[in-house]
Protein backbone atom coordinates (compact mmCIF):
# COMPACT_ATOMS: atom_id res chain seq x y z
CA UNK A 1 0.00 0.00 0.00
CA UNK A 2 1.13 2.87 -1.08
CA UNK A 3 1.62 6.27 0.97
CA UNK A 4 -0.07 9.59 -0.79
CA UNK A 5 0.30 12.89 0.09
CA UNK A 6 -2.97 14.71 1.24
CA UNK A 7 -2.10 18.26 -0.80
CA UNK A 8 -0.53 16.78 -4.28
CA UNK A 9 -1.48 12.86 -4.01
CA UNK A 10 2.27 11.96 -5.07
CA UNK A 11 3.12 8.88 -3.69
CA UNK A 12 5.73 8.89 -1.13
CA UNK A 13 8.85 7.15 -1.05
CA UNK A 14 11.00 6.55 2.06
CA UNK A 15 13.65 9.36 2.63
CA UNK A 16 10.77 11.38 0.99
CA UNK A 17 10.04 15.31 2.05
CA UNK A 18 6.80 14.64 4.01
CA UNK A 19 5.88 18.01 2.73
CA UNK A 20 5.30 19.52 -0.37
CA UNK A 21 7.04 20.01 -2.77
CA UNK A 22 8.83 16.76 -2.37
CA UNK A 23 12.17 15.45 -2.65
CA UNK A 24 14.98 13.53 -0.72
CA UNK A 25 16.78 14.71 1.80
CA UNK A 26 20.14 14.40 2.69
CA UNK A 27 21.44 11.18 4.40
CA UNK A 28 24.77 11.82 5.03
CA UNK A 29 26.67 13.19 8.46
CA UNK A 30 29.80 15.06 8.09
CA UNK A 31 32.27 14.27 11.00
CA UNK A 32 33.39 16.90 13.34
CA UNK A 33 35.97 14.68 14.94
CA UNK A 34 39.04 13.64 14.37
CA UNK A 35 40.11 10.56 15.57
CA UNK A 36 43.32 10.52 17.35
CA UNK A 37 43.49 14.10 16.49
CA UNK A 38 46.03 15.93 14.46
CA UNK A 39 49.10 17.61 15.63
CA UNK A 40 49.50 21.03 13.78
CA UNK A 41 53.37 22.27 13.85
CA UNK A 42 52.88 25.45 13.05
CA UNK A 43 50.08 28.77 12.78
CA UNK A 44 47.94 27.10 15.67
CA UNK A 45 50.52 25.65 17.51
CA UNK A 46 50.84 26.00 21.24
CA UNK A 47 52.09 29.96 22.67
CA UNK A 48 55.72 28.68 22.99
CA UNK A 49 55.93 27.17 19.55
CA UNK A 50 55.43 23.61 20.53
CA UNK A 51 52.99 21.28 18.38
CA UNK A 52 49.44 21.34 19.57
CA UNK A 53 47.34 18.45 19.10
CA UNK A 54 43.05 19.05 17.98
CA UNK A 55 40.68 16.17 18.59
CA UNK A 56 38.07 18.05 16.30
CA UNK A 57 37.36 20.16 13.07
CA UNK A 58 35.44 23.10 15.73
CA UNK A 59 38.06 23.21 18.04
CA UNK A 60 40.49 24.08 15.14
CA UNK A 61 38.34 26.74 13.67
CA UNK A 62 37.82 28.09 16.88
CA UNK A 63 40.79 28.84 18.08
CA UNK A 64 41.81 30.00 14.81
CA UNK A 65 39.16 33.04 15.24
CA UNK A 66 40.26 33.19 18.76
CA UNK A 67 43.87 34.79 17.13
CA UNK A 68 42.10 35.86 13.98
CA UNK A 69 43.38 33.53 11.20
CA UNK A 70 41.49 32.48 8.41
CA UNK A 71 42.37 29.18 6.68
CA UNK A 72 43.17 29.58 2.71
CA UNK A 73 44.15 27.62 0.17
CA UNK A 74 46.06 28.20 -3.17
CA UNK A 75 45.93 25.65 -6.49
CA UNK A 76 49.18 25.70 -7.30
CA UNK A 77 49.97 23.41 -10.18
CA UNK A 78 52.67 21.26 -11.20
CA UNK A 79 55.63 22.96 -13.33
CA UNK A 80 54.90 23.89 -16.45
CA UNK A 81 50.96 22.27 -16.05
CA UNK A 82 48.17 23.30 -13.85
CA UNK A 83 47.48 19.77 -12.45
CA UNK A 84 48.34 19.35 -8.42
CA UNK A 85 47.56 16.26 -6.75
CA UNK A 86 46.95 18.18 -3.81
CA UNK A 87 43.89 20.67 -5.11
CA UNK A 88 41.83 21.33 -7.73
CA UNK A 89 41.02 24.37 -9.74
CA UNK A 90 37.59 25.56 -9.82
CA UNK A 91 38.01 28.59 -11.98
Amino acid sequence: MATLCDRCGAELQVGDFPFCPHGRGANSVIQDSIEGGIEIRNGLCNEDGSPRRYYSKSAIAAEAKRRGLTNHDTHIGAPGSDKSKFTTRWI
